[in-house]
């Protein structure tokens, strides 16, 4: 269950970064971020309750926060990757970068996967390497990488710092992660010379990416605290798949046939991890 959790929640991430990098291409990715944010503020504090009977302690709800402020810079450096380079490699650099540091974090805390699940782990890695597309255009590219590097990282700081929220805190370290965050954006964005509040024809996928993002926040939480953090941070680094693959339907990018077994690969990792 915790593993199947965790690939929803991979799917949900990668829809949510596509409508995201997409409604980025019309405003500012610090904008589009601060709205989502907004929005899934007001989503995440009226369900909480329902996931706990009172507030999380103090030290949950700072875990969250500090995990909030590194997701959403995280976030803004990945919706303008995916407005400015090529999602299909962008995507999955910020995956492997944000996936091997929280797996190193769970072997240093003392988590053993099983056998299988290595494997699985050692097959993700051939898959993600697959994934990008050959660039056509060098300097994009490598902006795609540099940018994807520094999402990996705050991405997988993100997932380090929630997973160290107790099992009885609910949804709350949520709250507080988008409280910090939209805070930490309200700031930001005067300071970048950015609009605020986006126009009002993005709100809707503004709103859509909120809610996808969110809900992928959530059932990331629920899985961390059943497994290994090493074994959902793999399954979760997958989500670059249906990001190619909604930028390959939407917008027409083309997959080589490199991508095509990337994807197997890929599905073959999570195969054996869910295994193990």
């Amino acid at each position: 269950m915790p593993l199947l959790l965790a690939g929803l929640s991979s799917f949900t991430f990668g829809v949510a970064d596509f409508v995201g990098g997409f409604v980025t291409r019309r405003a500012a990715a610090v904008t589009v971020v601060w709205g989502s944010h907004l929005v899934s503020l007001g989503a995440v504090v009226a369900v909480a309750p329902l996931f706990s009977d009172g507030l999380a302690g103090e030290a949950a709800l700072w875990w969250g926060a500090a995990a909030g402020i590194a997701g959403s810079i995280g976030l803004v450096v990945f919706y303008h990757a995916l407005a400015t380079t090529p999602a299909a490699v962008v995507a999955p650099v910020a995956a492997v970068v944000g996936t091997s540091l929280p797996v190193v974090f769970g072997v240093i805390v003392g988590e053993r996967p099983e056998p299988v699940a290595w494997l699985g782990m050692a097959l993700a890695v051939p898959a993600l390497a697959l994934l990008p597309s050959g660039p056509r255009d060098r300097g994009s590219a490598t902006r795609g990488v540099w940018l994807g590097v520094a999402t990996g990282v705050a991405f997988a700081l993100f997932g380090i710092l929630i997973s160290r929220t107790g099992t009885d805190s609910g949804l709350w370290p949520l709250v507080s992660a988008r409280v910090a965050s939209f805070l930490l954006l309200t700031i930001a964005a005067p300071v970048l010379r950015r609009p605020l509040v986006a126009p009002r024809a993005a709100w809707p996928l503004i709103a859509v990416a909120a809610l996808l993002d969110m809900a992928a926040n959530v059932l990331f939480l629920l899985a961390v605290r059943q497994e290994l953090l090493s074994l959902v941070a793999v399954i979760m680094s997958l989500y670059p798949a249906s990001t190619i693959a909604l930028a390959r339907v939407v917008l027409g990018e083309r997959m080589a046939g490199r991508q095509i077994l990337g994807l197997v690969l890929a599905a073959g990792a999570v195969g054996l991890i869910a295994l193990g």
